[in-house]
């Protein structure tokens, strides 16, 4: 399914805004041919940014196909549409990937296999400290790294590559000193009121951190990354408390209101230059989530879900990152942007509408009362946040999981 790259010609340095296909594009939000990314290095073709294309940017043909996407025509927005979908087939193959939210490959070829293994093989020390210099970058580059080995040994390719990405991974890793001196990716950025009240103190702040038991979607063992979630009630934090004991089956189920907010954040789990799991201030993905009506499900229903349930969806773009500017540092998807979800473990091409509608909408689910918000489903165990580092914590004992087995195996 997946062939070998023909990035090394013909790459286009383009601003970030045309790197992808536009509103007016059946492909939007998808990555234009042969834009050359530059994440870890000003020069494209430096080694660094060879091999984060190699292994985030491919051109293939997706297993399944929204009914959602332009080219499957005029959608009609009635239950089920969620779920209507194709089997993909050759005519399918398009780019995905680049510098925001993608997956990894899931394989190469003995092409790909052997440039790769030659692009981390150049990594040598002289090579490697201008990018340990920048603890931010070396951070982002360890997790992509160590990404791709996480689906290679889900879908048992290239076990030679494993091998070379765990030993680059381990070169790059940095002491737990230099770790904890890291910045949030979230200083300086104008993420809008949402995050900013959720992230203030308690005493100025609405939200509550939310502890939850998560689903594989959530657990760095599989992930890698972090993540805390906080809710806001319309009546204020003792209606948010009271709402609780409910939402865990205590009180009967609960209702949620119009107005019930949600932040969510996730982040980098690093990799120590001990071995340890270390959990970064490294955001990568933030959303947020309010409960705007229960109106019919309908096309003129103005929210993400069409029936009442928007979202706001921000990724870390790794440019901008390297470059400094808070203004580069995250890229708005928006609804009808499409992207390779494999979230249910197969490569579908969806929207970011439809994937999230998935799990968060009030229509054809047997929990309407929830109004989107599956954390207070009674088998989440949804509590109230003591500490603030109780998630932080279990990411680095699901992401250790990995990192000692990974080891092991090697």
């Amino acid at each position: 399914m997946l062939r070998a790259l023909g990035l090394v010609l013909l790459l286009v340095v383009a601003p970030q805004a045309e790197r992808r296909h536009g509103p007016d594009s059946p492909d939007r939000g998808l990555p234009r041919e042969l834009v050359a990314l530059a994440p870890y290095h000003a020069d494209p073709e430096h080694v660094l940014n060879r091999i984060f294309r190699s292994a985030w940017l491919a051109r293939l043909a997706p297993a399944e196909v929204a009914a959602v996407l332009p080219r499957e025509g005029a959608i009609e927005w009635s239950e089920g549409w969620v779920h209507r979908k194709r089997a993909g087939t050759a005519s399918d193959e398009r780019w995905f990937g680049g510098d925001g939210r993608q997956l990894p490959r899931e394989q190469f070829d003995a092409a790909g296999e052997a440039q790769l293994l030659a692009d981390l093989g150049a990594l040598d020390a002289q090579v490697l400290a201008p990018l340990r210099e920048r603890a931010d970058l070396a951070v982002l580059f360890q997790h992509d790294l160590l990404r791709v080995a996480l689906r290679l040994e889900d879908s048992g390719a290239n076990p030679a590559l494993i091998a070379a990405l765990l030993r680059v991974a381990q070169a790059v890793a940095l002491p737990a000193a230099e770790l904890d001196k890291l910045s949030s990716t979230l200083a300086g950025v104008d993420l809008g009121i949402e995050v900013s009240a959720a992230l203030a103190p308690a005493e100025s702040s609405p939200y509550r951190e939310i502890l939850r038991r998560s689903t594989r979607l959530f657990d760095a063992e599989h992930t890698l990354l972090w993540s805390r979630v906080w809710l806001a009630h319309p009546g204020g934090v003792e209606e948010l408390a009271k709402l609780l004991p409910a939402a865990r089956g205590e009180l009967g189920a609960p209702h949620v209101p119009l107005g019930t907010r949600a932040v969510l954040l996730q982040g980098i789990v690093a990799l120590d230059a001990s071995g340890r799991a270390r959990a970064t201030p490294l955001v990568v993905d933030v959303r947020t989530q309010t409960l705007v009506n229960r109106a019919p499900l309908a096309a003129d229903n103005p929210t993400f879900t069409r029936d009442g349930i928007d979202f706001e969806v921000r990724l870390l773009e790794r440019e901008g990152v390297r470059s400094g500017a808070p203004t580069q540092r995250f890229r708005r998807v928006d609804a009808d942007d499409q992207e390779l979800f494999r979230d249910y473990g197969t490569l579908k091409h969806t929207t970011y509408r439809a994937q999230c509608a998935l799990c968060h909408r009030n229509t054809d689910t047997p929990e309407p009362e929830l109004g989107g918000f599956p954390i207070l489903r009674p088998h989440a165990r949804a509590e109230f946040a003591l500490s603030g580092d109780e998630r932080l914590r279990l990411a680095e004992a699901q992401a250790q999981r990995f990192f000692d087995a990974l080891v092991e195996r090697r």
